[in-house]
């Protein structure tokens, strides 16, 4: 939930409001997407005329910098669904996360970050969650281990990076850093405690007593991100979920409410059996209603991305008619302030041809996300995402 300190609405706005509800009220006995529609710019003029700062999907920045996700292979039969997850560093909520710490015996500060990463069950290595912490030296004062050396990451395999500063030793006017790679596989699965007590320990060094040292700051291992030679795969961004403005962010974005903005390329054709438009987003509001992305151009991955408020609810997502997803959608990632939740699920390394995204509203409430209670079955749509 916010922290933020609410005001109370100005006298001023008692008359216009007191209008909108009347709208609101002639409008019950219209269709439901249009009362749901008008509550949500009702709520939204509320909510700026009381102090609370609203964004654009587009001008969204993400808050701090753990980037992750969850891949799955896609095999054309059972469902692949992914369960939701938890910690600190995904929002909070619940799932398939493991806390891991750092002890450091050297003599300097580390940064510590995942260097690459293979899920768990899995045998390719894919991007690791853009997270670092900090494991503190012990210099003899204060307390040490440092609480705070703990990172909250999905199940797998982990090699780390450490890096850590000198000074500025040749007298340039910069900061030298140095880093070295520690390849001795950490694999966090479900014999790990979720209990920062009781986490797996990794013991570091800054600088290391042995093996390779490089100068520079830490940096992810380079991914191939080519299909050749790989199957088909499904792939949900959990950490956060939100897309835009990550690294991980599409090449092309095809918005949910394509009557106002049509899809950026001929080929890619955005339809829908029910919902309502809100700006650049589709709603669905009941059982059955879909948004869905039909294309055939040189793609090699396409996702959607479900997000809203925590009183959004579960949906499931189709390719080419066979399930692959299905969850609550409030049981994502959320920012902050717990006013944004999202989930990005992604096709990639699909043959050729013409093949149909969709995302389908099922009717039943999520849990309430950040809020903890309070969920809706509304599933709002920002765009499907495409890749060349």
């Amino acid at each position: 939930m916010s922290n933020r300190e609410s005001r109370p609405i100005p006298f001023r706005l008692i008359p216009a409001l007191t209008i909108a509800l009347l709208a609101l009220l002639s409008l019950a006995c219209t269709s439901g997407p249009l009362v749901d529609l008008f509550y949500d710019t009702y709520k939204q003029f509320i909510r700026e005329e009381a102090g609370v700062e609203l964004v654009e999907p587009d001008e969204v920045v993400v808050v701090g910098d753990a980037y992750g996700s969850e891949e799955e292979e896609y095999t054309g039969g059972e469902a692949s669904g992914a369960a939701p997850i938890s910690g600190e560093t995904a929002g909070g909520v619940s799932g398939d996360l493991k806390p891991v710490g750092f002890l450091n015996y050297g003599e300097f500060d580390a940064v510590v970050m995942p260097y690459t990463y293979i899920p768990l069950g899995a045998t390719q290595a894919v991007q690791p969650a853009l997270a670092s912490t900090v494991s503190s030296a012990n210099d003899g004062t204060g307390d040490w281990p440092n609480s705070s050396r703990y990172l909250t990451l999905p199940m797998g395999t982990y090699s780390w990076c450490i890096d850590w500063e000198e000074g500025d030793l040749d007298e340039d006017g910069q900061i030298d850093y140095f880093h070295y790679i520690q390849n001795d596989p950490t694999v966090l699965d479900q014999d790990d405690s979720d209990e920062l007590e009781f986490a797996e320990e990794v013991a570091i060094s800054a600088p290391p007593s042995s093996g390779a040292i490089y100068e520079g700051r830490c940096e992810s291992a380079p991914i191939e991100d080519s299909c050749a030679g790989k199957s088909q795969q499904v792939v949900v961004y959990s950490a956060p979920g939100w897309i835009i403005g990550s690294e991980y962010q599409s090449d092309l974005r095809a918005y949910g409410n394509t009557a106002e903005f049509p899809p950026p390329e001929a080929d890619i054709a955005i339809t829908n059996r029910g919902g309502a438009g809100f700006q650049k987003a589709w709603i669905l509001h009941q059982a059955g209603e879909y948004l869905e992305a039909t294309f055939s151009g040189p793609y090699t991955a396409v996702g959607v991305q479900p997000h809203g408020t925590y009183a959004i609810g579960w949906a499931r997502v189709l390719f080419d008619g066979m399930e692959i997803w299905r969850g609550d959608t409030s049981a994502y990632w959320h920012d902050a302030e717990g006013y944004l939740h999202a989930v990005y699920i992604e096709v990639r390394c699909f043959p050729p041809g013409t093949h149909t995204l969709r995302i389908e509203c099922l009717g039943q409430n999520g849990g309430g996300g950040a809020q903890g209670s309070g969920g809706g079955m509304d599933v709002p749509i920002s765009h499907f995402g495409f890749r060349k």
